[in-house]
């Protein structure tokens, strides 16, 4: 069953592109694969990896490896209706209990908090529902009293991994601290957790792990009983785990740096492979400094500095004369790119200095790495192969994915030309997972066609034949596409997309989707035929080839198929010189497959019952697939 969320937020496309249009978009949450709901907006903040702590002295910590939830901790459910499974922690030491409850989500189907194979806890939200619940489950997970007397500052600090669908986790999976059991404070957790239009660096599923840290002095400091209670609202989210919750001390001297960001166009979109001619003269760097630390930072300066081929090396940066315990400073800095930059991977390094370095307490999150590549060849969103090994972080999407997708769902990634290029083909990653004889049908559109209301997928600026993939393809984990006629893409943004079949999910076929840097909403969509775009993806690996060297031939053609009359009125002969069984597959200009048949030498068809007009009469055999296309009077 389909499970839509309506988003809210308005969708915009950078001006910089003077795209056509937008719209409101939805989320799909089924994944066929799990016979019921399933993973939404992919889009994943990971942006800092797990490095060391940022805890101060520790005098309390539960990390659960007692085998059960603490004794004497109160643990229900206080808003669930009867007819409904409860949502309440429950311990477990498998860190791959929670799969399950990830649907599919590949980077969040294992719990990765260092020490949650000696126990942690989690609540399933999802609870393996068929469909939505009746009212939202309100969660309560209490401590019992704890002691923070002596303590001048209390820094709360813990492990954990969620992910929100209905209801947003910075507002509603929360904790709240009280002295007294009745009046209770309330801490975000999550202040960039959200639903629906989530716009980096904000998300729908947290980094695994996600190392919270708050700082309660204000409730907690210098009191005797403390009690601290996840609390946590939702109605048909998906999962939250924690482990290793700390008090401490908040450090003296605590900074770090987040949401960093490199791109060469507006609108928060950020493309890991550019085409030197799609440059313009400068380069968005940015991203956040965070104090945590108890007393003020002064004199913090963020850095960027880029170096690549060629000898290349120019920075931009930006000082806070002042950041206080707590906040959060940003830097937005335009930076002028030197003339005749050269092809190749280029390195952004992020620092952040202040007056406190001798004293800073983690020095390891002060600095931090990003890679981009210009490459005249290729455009694309992804970055797989291009990221630091440490930060990448990959899933994917395909033919099992989604209900009523096995044939036809449509995987679109959004690009901005600034000026205008040839574009042969569409290159798309796929997993070691896809199955050879599977298929895709490339294409490219305006944004009008795929943002419109309805979406139209009927008039690509260009397409592909029906390519089937090979065991080659599988090896390699790409598909190349070429355009049947190449298209010249003036200054605008467009969608390139593939169209994904897979026989009724006998050969299925998954895209790989990089989860890596978050990016808008509408970045990447998908398409389920007979129902909407929904604004699932993060950055689809469907990428523009600009080489004008790939051609048909470097595919598998299938020789010796003939297919007459051409055009016909309707009975067609289809006749093959190769031995051994073949699959016929008659679709029309959407791609959906109409007929499906097998023979061995010869056969007729009739396409009599069809409307006139081109249909597609795709003949294929493990060694290869022919193509032809045929007029219906």
């Amino acid at each position: 069953m389909n499970k839509i969320l309506l988003l809210g937020g308005l969708l915009v496309i950078s001006a910089s592109a003077a795209a056509q249009t937008s719209r409101n978009l939805p989320s799909a949450r089924t994944l066929k694969a799990d016979g019921h709901a399933g993973s939404a907006a992919l889009v994943n903040d990971n942006l800092l990896p797990v490095q060391g702590t940022d805890r101060g002295t520790s005098f309390w910590f539960e990390d659960f490896s007692g085998g059960a939830i603490p004794a004497g901790w109160t643990n229900v459910d206080i808003g669930s209706a009867p007819t409904d499974p409860p949502v309440t922690f429950v311990w477990s030491n498998d860190p791959a209990a929670v799969g399950p409850s990830a649907l599919n989500y590949v980077p969040s189907s294992v719990f990765n908090a260092p020490g949650a194979g000696d126990g942690y806890v989690w609540a399933n939200s999802d609870r393996g529902l068929p469909a939505a619940p009746v009212q939202n489950h309100l969660t309560q997970l209490t401590t019992t009293a704890i002691d923070c007397s002596g303590q001048p500052t209390v820094q709360l600090s813990l492990s954990a991994l969620i992910g929100v669908f209905d209801l947003d986790a910075s507002d509603f999976a929360v904790v709240r601290v009280s002295t007294d059991m009745t009046n209770w404070t309330t801490y975000q957790l999550f202040p960039c957790l959200v639903t629906g239009a989530a716009a980096p660096p904000c998300s729908r599923w947290s980094a695994n792990p996600e190392n919270v840290i708050v700082d309660i002095s204000a409730t907690a400091a210098g009191q005797s009983t403390v009690y601290l209670q996840f609390q946590w609202e939702g109605l048909w989210e998906y999962f939250w785990a924690i482990d290793d919750i700390v008090l401490s001390q908040l450090p003296d001297y605590e900074r770090r740096i987040a949401n960093l960001y490199v791109a060469h166009v507006d609108g928060g979109y950020e493309f890991a492979r550019i085409p030197r001619n799609q440059l313009g003269t400068s380069l968005n760097l940015g991203g956040d400094v965070i104090n945590q630390g108890a007393n003020d930072q002064t004199n913090v300066t963020l850095t960027a500095t880029v170096t690549g081929p060629g000898g290349v090396n120019f920075s931009a940066s930006q000082n806070f004369a002042v950041i206080a315990p707590g906040e959060t400073v940003n830097m937005v800095q335009v930076a002028t790119l030197p003339v005749g930059m050269q092809e190749g991977t280029y390195t952004v390094d992020y620092a952040v200095t202040s007056d406190q370095d001798a004293s800073e307490y983690n020095p390891l999150n002060d600095v931090f790495t990003r890679k981009f590549q210009l490459n005249d060849l290729t455009y694309s969103m992804d970055g797989v192969g291009i990221h630091p090994a440490a930060i990448e972080n990959l899933t994917s999407m395909g033919s099992n994915s989604f209900t009523g997708a096995a044939d036809g769902l449509e995987i679109m990634t959004y690009y901005e030309f600034r000026n205008t290029a040839t574009v042969y083909g569409i290159y798309v990653e796929i997993t070691s997972t896809t199955v050879p004889g599977s298929a895709i049908l490339a294409s490219v559109y305006d944004t009008l066609s795929v943002l419109g209301t309805p979406a139209d997928f009927t008039s690509p600026l260009a397409q592909s034949d029906i390519i089937t993939v090979t065991a080659a393809d599988v090896a390699a984990g790409r598909v190349l596409a070429p355009f049947l006629d190449p298209v010249d893409l003036t200054p605008n943004a467009y969608y390139a997309s593939v169209r994904l079949f897979s026989s009724a999910n006998a050969t299925d076929i998954r895209v790989v989707d990089d989860v890596t840097v978050a990016q808008p909403n509408i970045a990447s969509l998908i398409f389920i035929p007979g129902d909407q775009v929904y604004t699932n993806g993060n950055a689809s690996a469907v990428r523009m080839v600009l080489d004008q060297n790939i051609s048909v031939s470097e595919l598998t053609p299938l020789e010796g198929v003939s297919v007459s009359p051409n055009p016909t009125n309707g009975l067609l002969t289809v006749r093959s010189i190769n031995a051994g069984t073949h699959t016929i597959q008659v679709l029309n200009a959407l791609g959906e497959v109409l007929m499906t048949d097998r023979f061995a030498g010869s056969t007729s068809i009739d396409l009599g019952s069809f409307a006139a007009g081109v249909y597609l009469v795709r003949v294929s055999t493990p060694n290869g697939v022919s193509v032809q296309r045929v007029t219906r009077n």
